[in-house]
């Protein structure tokens, strides 16, 4: 079984450096192009499931996927919304550092474990990772593995698949995550939901560069 994640698309609030967290921002006319050309990547490929997360930005990219490709109509669940920033939800840097320069400071010393007011924290954060985890398992075990032989698509947001790939590759989410993921990038785990877990691609963007001459 192979999962296949995509970060959305670029927003106006990803520009400005705005933490987005639940509010529900739409791609903007850059976003709209990267989700077509990773559209166009992934054209000729064939999706068992295709997840999506029920904010606009990512309705917005898997929408897209699969109005020009192969893929099936997407399957919508808060399960992948992206993590709750609460009091600093919406904020750049800048307006952090005004209202709250104690918490902006504990966000550039440790940006994942910081704990911040009304935030849905780390435990819920992963409690909604493993249910996904578990949905997939159920889902994919449900169906002959014929019916599952090609790979579950899932359109998601930055935080949210870096939290999954930590659970599904088995590391400790206390200690630092030295990772991010760039907007439609394409990531693919391998396993058996199991035992085996493997990273087989890893925040590939190649169909930003070598497409655009192709529009």
């Amino acid at each position: 079984m192979e999962l296949w994640l995509v970060r959305h698309g670029t927003t106006r609030a990803n520009l400005q450096g705005r933490l987005q967290g639940k509010l529900d921002f739409p791609l903007g006319d850059e976003g709209k192009k990267e989700a077509f050309l990773l559209a166009q990547r992934l054209r000729e490929q064939r999706f068992s499931f295709l997840f999506s997360s029920t904010l606009q930005r990512a309705r917005e990219t898997s929408s897209i996927i699969a109005d020009h490709g192969m893929a099936p109509k997407p399957i919508f669940t808060t399960l992948l919304e992206e993590y709750g920033w609460g009091v600093i939800q919406g904020m750049t840097k800048k307006e952090i550092g005004k209202r709250f320069p104690e918490i902006l400071q504990q966000l550039q010393q440790d940006f994942h474990h910081t704990e911040i007011p009304e935030a849905e924290g780390m435990q819920k954060l992963f409690q909604r990772v493993e249910l996904f985890y578990m949905l997939l398992s159920r889902i994919t075990g449900s169906f002959s593995s014929k019916e599952v032989k090609n790979p579950v698509l899932i359109v998601s947001h930055g935080r949210f698949l870096q939290a999954f790939i930590i659970y599904f590759l088995k590391y400790n989410y206390r200690e630092f995550w030295p990772f991010s993921l760039a907007p439609t990038s394409l990531t693919i785990l391998q396993g058996d939901f199991q035992k085996i877990r493997r990273l087989k691609l890893f925040n590939d963007t190649c169909h930003l560069s070598w497409m655009r001459g192709k529009i």
